[in-house]
């Protein structure tokens, strides 16, 4: 049978915008990893009754309940009061919680406050979950035989840490995972629509076997995910079918499979060449070089950056022709690739990378709307290669991720040829 479970995220932070929450979709690829089946998702304020609600809601509808955040040591961090209302439990004190965290203080050089002491109560009979880096401990409290309440910290960092070390073990113990399978295929450059005309017909044939699949756009990338229940010997065979033609079918434009990333698989790439890269960013600030320094060992293939944001810049640092700017304008293919021919040399590396564009919201003109973004790309063999795209609307931050992901997509498909 599978396992049902619901994550109510807490926290007026995460309703108004202040916060982004990540700890969430971390916690749904985790148990749909395992087979379980997301009854439901839910923010709600960080109010007693509120989450009190939730909490009932939930237990009418899933065997396994998580809750994140409202663990700490101020007024508004009720989670774990709120819970034991909603199971009707009174609140302890425990000693032994209270002690670590003094000796967690007095590591620090710090004295604990009377304020942290109360996040040394739990819920009768709740077990604590150990916090390796923060002070606030994680609750878990198995509810009658077959469900089971967990609350984890509000840092995304902690709750990771705690969900991994200390509840992804229980949850393997007693919600043993069901028999599935799942891959996820990683395109860049063409949008949703362009890639499901590319697919149509294998997913067809596969969701009338039974096998599901679902898209998942994101900022300039595109993610497939190909999943079943309840494996066995011909739909494992059907399933390794599917993939097949799907990576068939989608050719060049898939750059990753499952855990792969696209600046991991460029790396791959120019390691694989013996090839280095440079980065001339305007409208990105920076963007192309810090994904692809995200990847431990970068510093084989990636020679720096830089932001040249000004026309200034790009004259006096990258080289760009004055001529090209006043006859071309900042945002266009013939500075693109003169800031890419100028980081390359600069930098003596293989190929030169760079980006301008409009990111708005406002300095848009005729011809050139906000949203437009010229690629340049210099390559060791002296060619040099424009690509204009153009995303309207999405906004300043969502376009400059786009623009950079997009960036190193040219980069990785010139690679390949």
């Amino acid at each position: 049978m599978t396992t049902s479970a619901e994550i109510i995220a807490t926290g007026r932070e995460l309703l108004n915008g202040e916060t982004k929450n990540t700890t969430t979709p971390f916690l749904i690829g985790q148990l749909t990893g395992l087979g379980y089946k997301i009854k439901r998702i839910s923010t709600v304020d960080d109010g007693i009754e509120e989450i009190t609600g939730a909490v009932r809601e939930a237990l009418r509808r899933a065997d396994l309940i998580l809750l994140t955040g409202g663990l700490g040591p101020t007024p508004d961090d009720v989670t774990r009061e709120a819970v034991a209302e909603a199971l009707c439990l009174p609140m302890e004190f425990r000693p032994d919680l209270w002690e670590e965290m003094q000796r967690y203080f007095s590591k620090r050089g710090q004295a604990a406050s009377q304020v942290n002491m109360k996040q040394a109560y739990l819920p009768c009979g709740a077990s604590s979950l150990p916090n390796t880096l923060g002070t606030a401990p994680g609750i878990l409290i198995p509810y009658h035989e077959k469900q089971t309440i967990a609350v984890l910290p509000g840092p995304p960092q902690e709750a990771r840490e705690m969900y991994l070390r200390e509840v992804k073990p229980y949850l393997s113990e007693h919600y043993p995972a069901t028999v599935c399978r799942r891959i996820t295929f990683k395109v860049c450059g063409c949008g949703e629509t362009v890639v499901y005309e590319k697919l149509k017909s294998v997913i067809n044939e596969a969701q009338e076997t039974g096998i599901k699949c679902s898209f998942l756009p994101g900022r300039g990338e595109v993610h497939i995910v190909l999943r079943m229940q309840d494996a066995n010997e011909e739909k494992d065979e059907l399933f390794r079918k599917f993939s097949a033609q799907i990576q068939e079918n989608l050719g060049p434009d898939l750059f990753g499979i499952n855990e792969e990333t696209l600046p991991g698989n460029v790396g791959s790439l120019l390691i694989e060449k013996g090839l280095t890269v440079a980065a001339a960013e305007s409208c990105t600030g920076g963007l192309i070089a810090s994904y692809l320094t995200d990847i431990p060992g970068s510093s084989h293939y990636i020679k720096g950056g830089v932001v040249a944001y000004s026309s200034e810049i790009k004259e006096k640092v990258l080289g760009v022709n004055p001529a090209v700017l006043k006859d071309y304008g900042v945002v266009s293919g013939e500075t693109a690739k003169e800031m890419a021919r100028g980081v390359r040399r600069l930098l003596n590396a293989s190929f030169g990378l760079s980006t301008t564009g409009l990111a708005g919201p406002a300095g848009g003109e005729s011809g050139i709307p906000v949203g437009t973004v010229y690629l340049g790309l210099s390559t060791p063999q002296g060619e040099e290669i424009e690509r204009k795209i153009c995303f309207p609307g999405v906004g300043r931050q969502t376009l400059k991720s786009i623009a950079a992901t997009w960036a190193l997509d040219f980069l990785r498909r010139y690679l390949i040829k």
